[in-house]
């Protein structure tokens, strides 16, 4: 059989559900874009190797975000346990359901700006039921800055002190054996990041 829902499709479902905001702007590639309060969000749907449909969720800054894009846009990937089904033929309950149940709960994930700057200070994953915030190792450092970014922001003395700690921690071991300075790394990090914000990150 052929697929006859597509991604954008798959999304104008999540819209008429609730499980995406109608105010998102949906691209022909399976991508939706909206911003609430504090936070901005960019879901993706498509088919992955298997076949079958899956959803990827970056909650990120709606402050800093557009300047910080080239970067992720200061956000953290929210993703499910059980984030995929087989791709639907048609647009039915079992589909709703699905994006419910992931996207439309994923969205409730970050609770507002202090909430995403502890996620991106986090050296694991961090879950809240199923779902959970996907916070590898390798972009510890580059985390640990945009996170100071954002306690700077809004007046996070606490959570900025608690940055400044872990941006003195022993190297960490990445998946290939390789060992990377948190110091060294963050700081490159931060030049970079002064460069897109306009004001100097200092550490």
């Amino acid at each position: 059989m052929t697929r006859n829902v597509t991604a954008p499709g798959v999304l104008r479902k999540a819209i008429e559900v609730g499980a995406v905001p109608a105010a998102a702007s949906v691209s022909r590639k399976g991508e939706a874009r909206w911003e609430a309060g504090e936070l901005s969000y960019r879901a993706w749907v498509w088919k992955d190797a298997a076949g079958a449909l899956t959803w990827d969720l970056h909650i990120g800054d709606a402050k800093f975000g557009a300047l910080m894009s080239e970067y992720g846009g200061l956000s953290v990937p929210v993703r499910s346990s059980q984030n995929t089904m087989p791709w639907p033929m048609t647009a039915d309950s079992s589909l709703a359901a699905f994006l419910q149940e992931g996207l439309g709960r994923a969205g409730q994930f970050v609770i507002d700006r202090a909430d995403l700057c502890a996620l991106l200070c986090s050296s694991e994953d961090v879950h809240r039921g199923d779902l959970y915030a996907w916070l590898p190792i390798a972009n510890y450092p580059a985390r640990l800055v945009q996170a100071l970014i954002l306690a700077r922001d809004i007046g996070e003395v606490d959570l900025e002190s608690e940055i400044l700690s872990k941006l003195q921690g022993n190297s960490i071991r990445l998946s290939n054996g390789r060992s990377l300075e948190i110091l060294k790394s963050a700081k490159s990090w931060a030049s970079k990041y002064s460069a897109a914000l306009g004001f100097d990150v200092p550490i």
